[in-house]
């Protein structure tokens, strides 16, 4: 018999299984005793199953009636405990979840550079919330069974419950194909394990991790985070940066801190094939054609150019830092590429 503890796609097919097997077996010995043609004998099987007794069909013999009677004992018990079976599933929620789980792997296996954040605590849903608006893909993984799926502000939202530290969920999260990663969780020793696991994994990947306490940010560093965030000391810098620079400040929070994102920031990478090689500010013109400003353009060796001229040249393997709407820097994006010409 079904175990309820089996998996609902396995409780599924044992079900349909042991109700085609009663139906054939009753068709079948109607078939031979009754000497019925196959569509009457799938019929007197099924009539006879489910007791609804309209007529028989066929010869009625003792051998007939003989069956009858053994197929009711036996076949009934049968088909009575498979549509049971059949009913808690459907009303218990299994299947459901079961095929909405399927569906979450789908969308899964279909995303590419997403990030993935782990831990779903204050920070982990404002960082969601964040992409969310700036229509960017991400995956939620949360260790607490459940939460954050009744929140209609993340509705849509890909969750994948399990533990953030197991290599085999953040496999499953899509890690090598992700944009980065964001790691939350309460703990620096969580989050310095959550970047150890990331970078074995996906070394090139960015990570961004939350320092819980002052002090972690060596550790979470040597683990191989690429940028550090500590609530606390973010929070003091900016209460402070309020009262001594109000104007930068509120300049700042126009251009991140808008709601619906208007303004973004972003790093874009300058390919060989593209037609900024060799041309310098002057010469593309990328406010015209983009709509983007060019805040600063950071070369391999060198540090950051903020305010370039123009006179200055692009070259591949430039990091152009763009500032303008979301639109305007996928457009920028593709000029960086290659894939669109100037």
């Amino acid at each position: 018999m079904v175990r309820r503890d089996s998996p609902p796609l396995q409780r599924l097919q044992i079900t349909v299984a042991l109700l085609v097997l009663v139906v054939f077996s009753g068709a079948l010995g109607y078939h031979l005793l009754a000497k019925t043609n196959v569509v009457d004998s799938f019929y007197m099987a099924i009539t006879t199953l489910f007791t609804v007794g309209f007529r028989e069909m066929g010869v009625v013999n003792d051998a007939t009636k003989l069956f009858t009677i053994g197929y009711l004992v036996t076949g009934l018990g049968t088909a009575t405990y498979a549509i049971s079976n059949l009913t808690a599933l459907i009303v218990e929620g299994d299947l459901r979840g079961y095929l909405k789980e399927r569906r979450m792997e789908k969308r899964l296996d279909g995303l590419q550079d997403h990030i993935i954040i782990c831990g779903l605590g204050k920070m982990g849903f404002q960082a969601a919330w964040e992409l969310k608006q700036a229509k960017i893909p991400y995956v939620i993984v949360e260790k607490e069974e459940g939460k954050g799926q009744s929140n209609l502000r993340l509705e849509g939202s890909i969750f994948l419950y399990g533990s953030a530290m197991n290599e085999l969920i953040l496999l499953k999260a899509g890690l090598e194909r992700a944009k980065g990663l964001i790691t939350t969780l309460p703990t620096d020793a969580d989050n310095v394990m959550v970047t150890l696991t990331a970078k074995q994994i996906a070394p090139d990947v960015p990570v961004v991790a939350r320092a819980a306490q002052l002090g972690t940010e060596s550790k979470l560093k040597a683990a191989g985070a690429d940028h550090i965030v500590s609530p606390y000391e973010i929070g003091g810098r900016r209460m402070a940066s309020l009262l001594m620079t109000p104007d930068l400040m509120n300049y700042v929070d126009v251009v991140l801190d808008k709601k619906p994102l208007e303004l973004a920031l972003e790093h874009i990478l300058v390919n060989p094939a593209s037609d900024l090689v060799g041309r310098s500010m002057r010469e593309v013109r990328l406010r015209d054609t983009t709509g983007i400003l060019v805040v600063g353009i950071h070369r391999p060796g060198e540090s950051l150019q903020f305010n370039p001229k123009g006179d200055d040249v692009f070259q591949a393997g430039d990091v152009i830092l763009a500032m303008g709407s979301h639109g305007n820097l996928d457009a920028m994006v593709g000029i960086a590429r290659g894939t669109t010409r100037l």
